[in-house]
């Protein structure tokens, strides 16, 4: 029997209304599933035959299991591909405008009862690795870098080709990019790389930004100004870091003590 991975198989179901049917209209006949990808027929053949009973030759054993086995791993890929993609499009809108609007600083952190000090641990909170939130945020300006060229749903690959080149360099060279790689045939992550290279754009090598850069709200730092004491000021950095607050005071602590003993000394 054939193997077909079909939208019901990975529990893809829409919940989406139509609009109310009139009675004089027909019932359309129901379109098949898309098919979400295509095996190989090879794949398939594999997944379907057989396998020996235990008395056949361990070498009829091994080589059937190792086919069996192989081809179960392509399916597993490409459903976990499909998976990942379908987390990118749906989840993503919803990180960006949570991004944008830094609307993830009133949600409450429930292991510390207080709200969230940065956007990458309230995207851990939501189950969205760090990785796969700035892929979410970077998808949207390449998508609007690309837009006059409509380039349609852009995957997670394509996005991490495109991105560093409209960051490292513009906007105008991040459509070039596709469109060299529209006149070798394809725009999938590969020919979009090789897009890239041909154009001769340097490429930087980018360091992932942390909690305290410009996915994160700024931590309160406690400054000594001649003349000038704000209390309120250290109010809100003891109690957005009160460890800190204590390695502080300690510190403080000793330093005034160590002052006044070489006052002491000197008298």
């Amino acid at each position: 029997m054939a193997l077909k991975v079909s939208a019901n198989d990975v529990g893809n179901h829409s919940t989406k209304q139509g609009p109310a049917k009139r009675p004089d209209e027909k019932t359309p006949a129901p379109k098949p599933d898309k098919v979400l990808f295509q095996l190989p027929e090879q794949v398939r053949t594999n997944l379907d035959a057989k396998l020996p009973d235990e008395s056949a030759d361990p070498a009829a054993i091994i080589q059937a299991c190792a086919l069996r086995i192989d081809a179960a791993l392509t399916v597993h890929k490409a459903i976990e591909h499909y998976g990942n993609e379908t987390l990118f499009r749906y989840a993503g809108p919803a990180i960006r405008l949570a991004h944008r609007t830094k609307a993830w600083q009133d949600d409450v952190n429930p292991e510390t009862n207080k709200p969230f000090r940065g956007f990458n641990p309230w995207c851990r909170h939501m189950g969205i690795s760090k990785s796969q939130a700035y892929r979410m945020v970077n998808e949207e300006p390449v998508a609007d870098a690309l837009r006059p060229l409509n380039p349609g749903q852009l995957s997670t690959k394509q996005v991490d080709v495109l991105a560093p080149v409209l960051r490292q360099h513009d906007a105008a060279r991040c459509r070039r990019v596709w469109e060299v790689a529209t006149k070798m045939g394809a725009t999938d992550h590969k020919t979009l790389l090789k897009a890239r290279d041909s154009l001769d754009l340097a490429i930087a090598a980018e360091q992932e930004e942390d909690d305290r850069q410009s996915l994160s709200t700024p931590v309160p730092v406690v400054r000594f100004q001649a003349g000038r004491y704000d209390r309120d000021s250290v109010r809100t950095a003891v109690r957005s870091d009160p460890e800190l607050a204590r390695l502080l005071a300690r510190d403080i602590l000793d330093e005034l003590k160590q002052l006044e003993g070489d006052e002491g000394a000197g008298d």
